[in-house]
């Protein structure tokens, strides 16, 4: 994507589509609530999500001569990210989010947890769990969904994925929380 395609569309993001009028094949927008499908565990809090990034910094000093106070900059001492699958689900239905290549962004207003570790040395950790309003960008494809524990025993296993498309990456933006 070019840079004006990419200025355009940040300027005007498409419209989420109801996961239910969705059709396969189809480079989409949707918008809905986290429903874990498995869980895993963010290294900072404990905080049982769907995704994670985490960062662990250190301030490192360095004398200015001449001016009389210490001036330093902060060193990533360690950081990690991980995602799981997840479903997206919206007053319509239900989509997988595969998360193969996606890449997670922040909406106004949501922030990543911050914890000082001493007095010169700070972590983050963003998550995404259940409940969070989410928007999804990627591309749709019909399968069959045999682990979605909401499907009744006698209803269609067929189910609507997202995922990257061919070439990008699958984009997340985090909305609201819970």
């Amino acid at each position: 994507m070019g840079l004006i395609e990419t200025i355009l569309e940040r300027l005007f993001p498409p419209q989420p589509e109801p996961i239910a009028e969705v059709k396969p094949g189809r480079r989409v927008t949707l918008r809905g609530r986290v429903v874990a499908r498995d869980l895993i565990d963010g290294p900072l809090t404990g905080a049982r999500c769907v995704y994670y990034r985490y960062r662990a910094e250190a301030f490192r000093r360095s004398a200015v001569i001449g001016l009389g106070f210490d001036q330093g900059f902060w060193v990533i001492l360690d950081q990690d990210e991980a995602i799981a699958e997840f479903y997206l689900q919206d007053d319509t239905g239900r989509a997988v989010i595969a998360p193969e290549r996606a890449e997670v962004e922040l909406g106004r207003g949501v922030t990543a947890e911050r914890r000082a570790r001493g007095v010169d040395q700070r972590a983050s950790e963003l998550r995404i769990e259940p409940g969070d309003l989410v928007e999804v960008e990627g591309e749709s494809e019909a399968i069959d969904d045999l682990y979605d524990e909401a499907r009744g025993y006698r209803d269609p296993a067929a189910r609507l994925l997202l995922r990257a498309p061919e070439g990008a990456a699958l984009r997340i933006r985090v909305l609201a929380r819970g």
